[in-house]
């Protein structure tokens, strides 16, 4: 049975500052959805403050992690703590770390096939079909199964790689001839993955033509996205499922792409720049900017100076 854990415990966990309404003696030992919470459970609520009091009230949660600003005085406290803080959904996904997160998986497994002039640095895990080139994996990564990773593949510590990726394969680099026919431009490059990156089930990242494709530290890549050469996506970016960023892109830090995006090839996406679901970019998108829409336009932007 899973160990019961305090107000104190939870508190400490969410490294925010907060506000306790309620019991502060209450205990819990398991997580839960709102909805489908039970005493026993921590819950959050991080939706808008309009109704908040009455949703809380309704679950059975024992803990539930909200945002300030909601109507304390319609709380019911009875029966439940609430624990009040600025980014209730930061503060559980803290909470599920510290308490309920699921092991990281350990080993090689006897499938996979890695080449021998391959690096494999300390705790990393391998899961079964996957192959490794002559690539270099940094400390404490997991890499799922049945993931290809070529040659000339650097892959920095504590990244996750996702079943089904493939990185470091041959890009969609070509020019026709005086017949009319594709010649190949051959790829020579390789792709650099920084720290703590996640890259997603089915992503496909391609080796740069002649410089490194670049993926940097804290980046997540959502499934089924394709990153093709010579891309450059910084620091702490999002990219969300099913988006496509074309050769010669470059994301600047702190860049979020929405779902089934699509950036032209050698543009520039501002630090802190976001890009709505859908929409096509066929022009550079200044720092801090909002831009949307088939072709892309920029909507609003929280800084007017240019990247």
């Amino acid at each position: 049975m899973a160990p019961w854990i305090s107000i104190k415990q939870l508190v400490e966990a969410i490294h925010m500052p907060y506000e306790i309404i309620g019991d502060p003696e209450r205990t819990v030992r398991k997580p839960a959805s709102l909805d489908s919470a039970c005493v026993d459970a921590v819950a959050f609520y991080a939706k808008q403050l309009e109704g908040a009091a009455e949703r809380i009230n309704a679950s059975g949660a024992g803990v539930i992690i909200a945002s300030k600003g909601i109507a304390l005085h319609l709380l019911d406290t009875s029966t439940r703590t609430c624990i009040l803080c600025r980014q209730p959904r930061l503060a559980f996904i803290r909470v599920m770390n510290r308490f309920f997160a699921p092991s990281r998986p350990m080993g090689i497994h006897t499938s996979s096939v890695i080449h021998a002039e391959a690096t494999i640095g300390k705790n990393v895990y391998i899961g079964p079909f996957t192959c490794i080139g002559r690539a270099i994996i940094g400390d404490y990564t997991v890499i799922d199964g049945h993931v290809h990773i070529y040659d000339r593949v650097w892959i920095g510590k504590r990244c996750t790689i996702q079943a089904g990726a493939v990185i470091g394969s041959r890009g969609f680099g070509m020019e026709r001839n005086e017949n009319g026919e594709f010649e190949d431009f051959p790829h020579i490059g390789g792709v650099v993955i920084g720290d703590d990156v996640l890259v997603g089930t089915g992503v496909t990242i391609a080796r740069g033509t002649m410089n490194d494709t670049v993926i940097g530290c804290g980046t997540k890549i959502d499934p089924l996205c394709q990153i093709s050469h010579n891309v450059c996506i910084g620091n702490h970016c999002g990219v969300c499922a099913l988006s496509t960023i074309s050769g010669s892109a470059r994301v600047n830090d702190y860049a979020w792409i929405a779902g089934g995006v699509s950036v032209r090839e050698g543009l520039r996406i501002g630090n802190g720049a976001s890009i709505g679901l859908g929409s096509v970019v066929v022009r550079d998108v200044r720092k801090g900017a909002t831009a949307y829409g088939v072709p892309a336009k920029e909507r609003a932007a929280s800084r007017r100076d240019s990247q």
